[in-house]
């Protein structure tokens, strides 16, 4: 385990404060760390500024070290198995720490990814003038953990030499190594050519490859399944024994007329419950996503379930209520034959094809279910203030349906204009 310790080399008023770096018996670096100190405000048994120090650039100098040590300890263990460990190594370390900015052409990909969700916390979505959400900036952790898997069996690579052999070498791990689906290594590539972008965008040089449109984000169409309201009747009807499926099916029919997110509707208590003046129950809760406020009017279910519970169900894992909610469709026989993608239990690969439909079923189906039930039945511009969907296109998409689909609707209004037609003219003649 790396060790990292200060101190100081001579004695007077501005002092070099110098870094030691330890790892096991093969690395021991020295460098300067920039900072400077009089000497009777060090402590030397612990190597650091004394905390007694009441001047403010010697309390911020304390951050700034501990900063630091931070800082190289993350690229250590980020590194530990692709880099060469030497002076000019913690050179250019210290260097990035002082000015993040520059150098950045000799970063790694991970640092580059990783300096861009650093980024993303001070930024605004300039779409809903908000600050990004907090499952944005988790999405880059996602893609950072796999790059991780990646450079264990690859050397690392640094920003200039991203180019379409690592588009294709990435996309060949990840589905082979990783069983990560189509859209899933899209949305890796999608994030590793953002970020490398950004530093164009500020001057810095990147491959030009990461230009080109073969630096693509592979995409597929999602199968999805939803539950129709004759499936959530006979889910609501049948006879659950074990206390931890009542449980499931409660939160199941909840989400089915709310449209909450699993991550929101987890959240969700009696103090998101609210009366309007006519007397009317509904649920107000802020999208932990989009960080706005919904209010949806509480279903006949869902109060049905919480003044039996005196309350919300009790609170479960994401992995639990999938497990948990496909059984319940299993006893409610939700069996119907139907194409699409599951994980292969064995094999832990996605595949696609006909399956039981109780065994497709997972807590997104949840908010899509309600999304398709409502459909067609209520504005685009009503459900989408539930879903949260930015645009009409975005919601058309969400719920499988094209923008060809109008093209039925006018024929069948035609069809059955000229229909009467026909009639009218048969009556005249």
């Amino acid at each position: 385990m790396a060790t990292i310790k200060y101190f100081l080399k001579g004695k007077g008023e501005s002092v070099s404060i110098y870094i030691r770096v330890r790892e096991g018996r093969t690395i021991d670096l020295t460098k300067s760390t920039g900072f400077k100190i009089k000497s009777e405000y060090w402590n030397n048994k612990n190597g650091k500024p004394k905390q007694t120090a009441s001047n403010k650039e010697k309390l911020n100098l304390i951050g700034n070290l501990n900063e630091m040590e931070t800082f190289l300890y993350s690229a250590i263990n980020e590194e530990i198995n692709t880099s060469v460990f030497n002076s000019a190594w913690l050179a250019k370390k210290i260097e990035l720490f002082h000015n993040p900015s520059l150098g950045t052409e000799a970063l790694t990909l991970i640092n580059v990814l990783e300096l861009y969700k650093e980024e993303l916390k001070t930024k605004i979505n300039p779409k809903t003038q908000r600050p990004i959400s907090r499952i944005t900036i988790k999405g880059y952790n996602t893609t950072i953990s796999r790059l991780k898997r990646y450079f264990e069996l690859n050397p690392m690579i640094e920003l200039k030499k991203v180019d379409l052999s690592f588009h294709s070498d990435y996309s060949k791990f990840a589905s082979n190594k990783m069983n990560l689906s189509i859209n899933s290594i899209g949305t890796d590539l999608r994030k590793i050519k953002t970020s490398c972008l950004d530093l164009r965008d500020k001057g810095h040089e990147i491959n030009r490859q990461v230009e080109s449109r073969k630096f693509n984000a592979p995409s597929e169409k999602t199968l999805f399944t939803t539950l129709n309201e004759l499936e959530l009747k006979a889910i609501h009807k049948v006879d659950l024994k074990q206390n931890y499926l009542q449980n499931a099916r409660d939160w199941l029919l909840i989400g089915c007329w709310t449209g909450c997110r699993v991550s929101d509707l987890m959240k969700l208590t009696n103090d998101n419950v609210m009366i309007t003046a006519k007397g009317q129950k509904f649920i107000r809760y802020t999208q932990s996503k989009t960080d706005k406020q919904v209010d949806i009017p509480m279903h006949p279910v869902v109060e049905e379930i919480t003044n039996r519970l005196k309350g919300f169900p009790r609170a479960i894992t994401d992995v639990n209520l999938n497990k948990y909610i496909k059984e319940v469709c299993e006893l409610a026989k939700i069996n119907e034959l139907i194409e699409g993608t599951r994980q292969n239990p064995k094999t832990h690969r996605k595949e696609t094809g006909l399956f039981p439909k109780y065994q497709l079923i997972r807590s997104h189906t949840m908010r899509r279910s309600f999304a398709t039930n409502h459909y067609n039945k209520l504005s685009n511009k009503i459900i989408m203030r539930v879903t949260g969907h930015s645009t009409e296109t975005m919601l058309l998409n969400y719920i499988g349906e094209t923008e060809t689909d109008h093209l039925d609707d006018f024929m069948n209004v035609w069809s059955n204009d000229k229909q009467e037609e026909n009639k009218a003219i048969k009556k005249e003649a």
